[in-house]
């Protein structure tokens, strides 16, 4: 009767064996083998708690699943005493062997500094893993109360047969070598060399920068003299011809300066015509004559002065253009210095487009570089050529750092509006089109690692 009942449980535990061969095809993922192995190995040998683990290149070994549970802690102390004594019997002659292992009758210590968990029974089979190239790189690991049989060992190295062809599938999955995509695909040689042509194509090497056509050789309109601004007697934009009246300083003082110094000029020039009578006969008289006439220079210098000054009160164009400056209602009133500038005289038509180019995008540029300016709005851009370069950079109002350049129109007879804005390209040297797609990248890497 007992020879019945070993048979049976031989026939029962083949069958479970063939169940358990016939589900593990169904696998596809690391995760489910072993989610698999850790659980459902029970049904073949029963057993109290079973890890799967791995060895990794990087972070060396880790352990994968534990039965019973669905997330795994690896910070656990039970885990931890486990990895160090995983790392432990991987030195050990039989580690590429299943063999029982009795923790009751070795020393602790010498495993593992860490105290033996009490969660784990002190009987375990070690199950390993081999890769193709025969290295021990992952593992199955059993424990219970009480020790392994031979028959139950022995069943185990068939099902860890099944396991190792699955674990070498999904650990590492077969690789197709790039040669035989290449015969599978004959068409990707074509679109690699197709690709490589591409992106080493020449092409300028550009950067976009913020522009502002200005007056070019404009005529600057400063005070003559210190003094209130009094009136306009234009408007900002206003086009002006030669001699026509731009603004008047204040009058008032240079009026009265110049109603002194006539009254004093003809004081004097009543003293000397007295004097002049009566040196006929007076002696005195006679010898003031030479100073009345020298008073009468100063005199006549001072009203002509006066004059002078009455007549540049009324600042007048010098050249036909465009009056350039800011609200004239914010300028009335407010006083000037001699040689302050109040506004600009310009040629609509003799224009020049200053350009701020920041720091972060600068490129190797030259004098005569050519580039396109478009306006706001506008899609199709006007020719301009590069004629100095800033070396100083400024600080912009917008807290930018940038260059100061100056373009020329390259078309004198379309040339935009004064004081127009817009966005200007400007073209440098050529390069590889893969160097143009990754200069932003590179810059980056530059400015973060210092390279």
């Amino acid at each position: 009767m007992a020879t019945i009942g070993i048979e049976q449980a031989q026939i029962q535990g083949i069958a479970t064996l063939l169940i358990l061969n016939d589900e593990l095809r169904k696998l596809i993922n690391l995760r489910e083998f072993g989610f698999f192995t850790t659980n459902e190995t029970h049904r073949l040998v029963p057993y109290h708690t079973a890890y799967l683990w791995e060895k990794r290149d990087l972070i060396g070994i880790h352990l994968i699943a534990q039965s019973g549970i669905s997330e795994l802690d690896s910070h656990a102390p039970t885990n931890q005493w486990l990895l160090e004594t995983i790392n432990k019997i991987r030195e050990h002659p039989k580690a590429k062997e299943i063999h029982a292992i009795n923790f009751e009758h070795r020393n602790v210590a010498e495993i593992s500094e860490r105290r033996w968990p009490e969660s784990l029974p002190h009987f375990a089979i070690w199950c390993p893993l081999l890769s193709k190239a025969n290295h021990l790189n992952g593992g199955l690991i059993l424990f219970r109360d009480i020790e392994f049989s031979e028959p139950e060992i022995k069943m185990l190295t068939w099902l860890m047969a099944s396991y190792q062809y699955t674990w070498r599938i999904l650990v590492r999955p077969p690789r197709i070598s790039l040669r035989q995509r290449l015969k599978e695909k004959p068409y990707f040689i074509t679109v690699l060399i197709l690709l490589g042509i591409i992106l080493l194509f020449p092409i300028h090497l550009s950067v976009l920068a913020t522009a502002t056509v200005i007056a070019k050789d404009p005529v600057m309109i400063n005070a003559p003299m210190q003094g209130v601004i009094k009136s306009f007697s234009v408007s900002p934009g206003e086009r002006v011809v030669p001699g026509q009246l731009l603004v008047t300083l204040d009058k008032t003082d240079l009026q009265a300066t110049a109603s002194v110094s006539q009254k004093d000029l003809q004081l004097t020039e009543a003293k000397l015509r007295t004097a002049i009578n009566e040196g006929l006969n007076d002696p005195q008289s006679r010898a003031e004559i030479p100073v009345l006439q020298a008073q009468l220079a100063v005199d006549d210098a001072h009203l002509t002065y006066a004059n002078e000054l009455l007549h540049k009160a009324d600042m007048i164009s010098p050249i036909a253009g465009l009056v350039i400056f800011d609200n004239k209602e914010d300028l009335i009133g407010q006083p000037v210095r001699a040689g302050e500038r109040i506004l600009t005289v310009a040629d609509p038509n003799h224009v020049q487009l200053k350009i701020s180019l920041a720091v972060s995008d600068v490129i190797k540029l030259e004098p005569g570089s050519m580039g396109e300016f478009f306006l706001y709005g506008q899609f199709s851009g006007i020719s301009v050529k590069l004629r100095t370069l800033g070396y100083n950079a400024k600080l912009l109002p917008n807290k930018i750092l940038a260059y100061q350049l100056i373009a020329d129109f390259t078309d004198t007879k379309d040339t935009p509006q004064l004081g127009a804005t817009g966005t200007v390209r400007l073209y440098g040297h050529r390069v590889p089109l893969i160097y143009y797609l990754l200069r932003r990248p590179l810059q980056a890497l530059r400015q973060r690692f210092g390279i």
